[in-house]
């Protein structure tokens, strides 16, 4: 019998918060300041930004992208993370979402490398924690549901030993026992 999901994990940026829009208005207002009028609004620099950051976090993005193009100025890498967080608003669905997990009686917590998530005060205080991997909780990972709009992270929770579902289908997730009584009663139900 499958074990009882112990905690929700939500995936932070990209499934709880939209960062993309707020790292775009950043990266633009640190270029305008510099002497330089980007025509999309911040789009390319976003990228350049993610590239720059290289796996270990946005705030290095930003202080790569500041030295390769010569920015002067005295906002760090960390005080442009600070802003971009203080941007990030949540993604469509992802209040309901967590409303859904909260309701659920689980442990729900938010996993993010930001060294800030301060962005979270959005969802009005339903995360227990934030993590910066759900094997910091030190639960059985089989007993996490890791939810990712991303299918590359829930297939990566899924290899890691964690039970995945994207805001969606968390519902079903949530209820696995509820719906298997549910087939299970169907052939009765069908004949009757």
């Amino acid at each position: 019998m499958e074990e009882e999901i112990e905690v929700v994990a939500f995936a932070c940026r990209g499934t709880l918060l939209d960062w993309t829009g707020a790292i775009e208005a950043v990266a633009y207002e640190l270029a305008r300041c510099n002497g330089e009028s980007p025509l999309d609004r911040g789009a390319a620099l976003r990228r350049r930004v993610e590239t720059l950051a290289d796996g270990h976090g946005l705030a290095r993005g930003f202080e790569r992208l500041a030295r390769e193009r010569g920015y002067r100025g005295e906002e760090s890498g960390e005080e442009s993370l600070a802003r971009v967080i203080a941007l990030a608003r949540p993604v469509d669905g992802a209040r309901e979402a967590v409303a859904l997990a909260v309701r659920s009686g689980k442990r729900v917590v938010a996993v993010s490398r930001a060294e800030n998530p301060g962005a979270l005060y959005l969802f009005g205080g339903a995360f227990e924690a934030v993590v910066s991997d759900p094997r910091d909780l030190g639960e059985p990972l089989h007993t996490i549901l890791y939810v990712s709009a991303a299918e590359w992270r829930r297939a990566d929770a899924r290899r890691r030993g964690m039970r995945a579902a994207a805001p969606e289908g968390l519902a079903a997730a949530l209820a696995p026992r509820q719906l298997a009584a549910v087939r299970a009663s169907l052939p009765t139900i069908l004949a009757a």
